[in-house]
């Protein structure tokens, strides 16, 4: 991703941020790592190939001193409404260019969904891309909510995304 797109992620997250919480995005520590951007795209996956997901991050700290919110959206293809959840980060870990995170579930909206996520630690990978589309992963992709994942562990970044990205330092 170029300086200009990353500059547009991070103007993504800023009017995201009622979403993902104004005052963890602003209260940033100055050391450690950040993953701050707004990506997603079309499904491929058996069963919902073409529905739109989308993952907001806002998330700064290193193992042991972690903040921040995440936000994901899936829609199905007409625009119904999938998934819709949100939690607090508490666990961000940086090589290069690659984050892992791990995040409590705080609110959960999930049509159909027979199970209760609020409370479920759930892992992502972001990985950015300097000039391209930036990859992520997410663990309920591979093993469901069933289990919580460790803190910091997520899957390798698996998706590639096809709008918005994001930034990590």
């Amino acid at each position: 991703m170029n300086i200009k797109s990353k500059i547009a992620a991070v103007a993504v997250l800023a009017v995201a941020a009622g979403t993902l919480g104004a005052t963890q995005a602003t209260a940033a520590p100055s050391s450690g790592s950040v993953v701050l951007g707004s990506a997603g795209g079309p499904l491929t996956f058996p069963g919902f190939e073409g529905d739109p997901v989308r993952f907001d991050f806002a998330a700064f700290g290193e193992p042991g001193k972690s903040s921040g919110r995440f936000h994901v959206n899936h829609l199905t293809k007409d625009g119904k409404p999938f998934a819709d959840f949100d939690g607090k980060v508490d666990c961000v870990s940086r090589d290069g260019d690659l984050a892992v995170l791990t995040g409590v579930i705080e609110r959960a909206d999930i049509p159909g969904f027979p199970v209760n996520l609020v409370g479920r630690r759930v892992g992502f990978s972001v990985r950015d891309v300097p000039r391209g589309h930036d990859r992520i992963g997410w663990s309920w992709a591979y093993g469901g909510f069933e289990q919580d994942v460790l803190p910091c562990t997520g899957p390798v970044p698996f998706f590639e995304t096809s709008t918005g990205g994001y930034l990590v330092r």
